[in-house]
């Protein structure tokens, strides 16, 4: 498949076993939502590596932060999850050199302009969570719509609508004032 291995040759495989080893880690948290989040995970990865070069020091920090980004939802029960999921990550890093590359994941992947922070890696990853959200829309310039589908097939969206309605509900009720508290400009 494309979207096995990125344009320098390392393999998003060893970013989604890092992905996956903290799935098998913390299941039981994510109850009934694990799948559907780990599909949303690991699609998003694949799309990073359609857009950079992934390298070899930054396969562990880039897979905790993929797997952390939105993981305070469930770890916390908050839908003002940011700063919980980077809290979670930065204590799995093993080389704490990228702290701050898995914290500007985590924090700028929702930010509607474009990332602040200067690695193309943050930028890649907020393009590649966006177009998951949206199921592919906006497109990412240079990924084709057929390796997005691809991406698809492997690792199905089924059930990721009704799982965010039911997190923005429970924002909602969390604070009824600030309904999307991790979009940022």
């Amino acid at each position: 498949m494309a979207h096995d291995t990125n344009r320098q040759g390392t393999t998003v495989e060893d970013v989604r076993k890092v992905v996956d080893a903290l799935f098998s880690e913390h299941e039981n948290q994510f109850g009934p939502d694990y799948e559907i989040y780990r599909a949303h995970v690991h699609r998003v990865v694949g799309l990073v590596a359609l857009q950079v070069e992934i390298p070899a020091e930054l396969v562990q920090p880039v897979g905790v932060a993929a797997f952390f980004h939105d993981a305070g939802i469930w770890l916390d029960q908050t839908w003002d999850y940011l700063e919980p999921s980077c809290g979670h990550a930065l204590r799995f890093v093993d080389d704490h050199s990228h702290d701050g590359l898995v914290q500007a994941i985590i924090v700028e992947h929702h930010r509607v302009r474009r990332a602040k922070h200067q690695h193309p890696i943050v930028e890649a990853f907020r393009k590649a969570d966006r177009t998951d959200l949206f199921f592919g829309f906006p497109p990412i310039r240079g990924i084709s719509r057929q390796d997005y589908k691809s991406i698809m097939r492997t690792y199905p969206a089924k059930g990721f609508r009704p799982m965010l309605l039911r997190a923005f509900r429970q924002g909602i009720r969390e604070q009824p004032w600030n309904p999307l508290p991790m979009i940022k400009l």
